[in-house]
């Protein structure tokens, strides 16, 4: 019999090889994976320890080239991106994939990751649109491909919305109408939705001068009060350099904080 490399086993033990790959023993969970760059991730992969550089068979990646992967970092890899409105270059290691093996590790079965984020989007660059030259109606394109009903969203964004009071005051309405349009179009009203609150801003005094409604959005995020909506706090991670992503050493921390958070709501019945 001829053997297989073990990506190769992994791929067909998976159905992962090329985008025709069909369903494994049981139907996964899909999870989406939507905001702007730092949920795109800027980790730095050389920061993976050796585990996290190994496949799980059980969690896949709907890739940004339209193709079933087995999920390693970046997930958010834009060579061969179908759909530029969403593409970032620069992405690395982010909390997506975290949040999946914490999961898996608390019983949750197999796990189907769609990244949608795009680095440095305002939450009106998100407004419910259907074509996919907008961010919103690429993401429900790719989920639709992906199996159509997600298990969850996973959202992480408000950084470009710091610039002023304005549009730190008009970020909760819009995000409640991103909500609402997401559980419309997917037949999903109690969709749960997990957000990430901005972790900490940059101390030094550029900062300021950037982001100086940082603290509005973080405080309107927190206040956040949807039926199947849970926040999680990024304050006090380990961050990179630039002091507005978050670095690998805090999305190991992150992505179980998230799956916490995401358990709780599926077990009050929001699925």
């Amino acid at each position: 019999m001829t053997r297989l490399a073990p990506l190769a086993l992994i791929l067909a033990l998976t159905g992962c090889a090329g985008s025709g790959a069909g369903p494994r023993s049981t139907e996964p969970d899909l999870y989406v994976l939507a905001g702007q760059s730092n949920m795109s991730g800027l980790g730095r992969l050389d920061s993976l320890t050796s585990d996290e550089r190994v496949v799980d068979p059980t969690i896949r990646l709907y890739a940004n080239d339209g193709i079933w992967k087995p999920a390693l970092d970046p997930l958010d890899d834009a060579t061969g991106q179908v759909d530029a409105v969403s593409a970032d270059p620069r992405a690395g290691v982010g909390p997506g994939l975290f949040f999946a093996r914490d999961m898996r590790r608390t019983g949750a079965r197999a796990i189907d990751l769609v990244p949608c984020a795009k680095g440095g989007s305002p939450i009106a660059r998100w407004a419910p649109a259907p074509g996919r030259d907008t961010l919103y109606g690429s993401c429900r394109a790719r989920i639709a491909e992906a199996g159509g009903r997600p298990a969850g969203i996973l959202w992480y964004q408000g950084e470009a919305d710091t610039r002023t009071p304005e549009l730190a005051a008009a970020w909760p309405g819009q995000f409640a109408s991103i909500v609402a349009a997401f559980r419309r179009d997917l037949n999903a009203p109690r969709l749960p939705v997990v957000v990430v609150e901005l972790s900490d801003r940059d101390p030094r005094p550029e900062g300021a001068t950037r982001s100086p409604a940082w603290a509005s959005v973080q405080a309107v995020q927190r206040a956040l009060s949807i039926r199947c909506v849970a926040t999680v706090s990024a304050t006090g991670l380990p961050q990179n350099p630039d002091r507005l992503h978050v670095a690998t050493e805090g999305y190991r921390i992150l992505g179980p904080r998230i799956a916490a958070a995401m358990r709780r709501l599926r077990a009050t019945g929001c699925r």
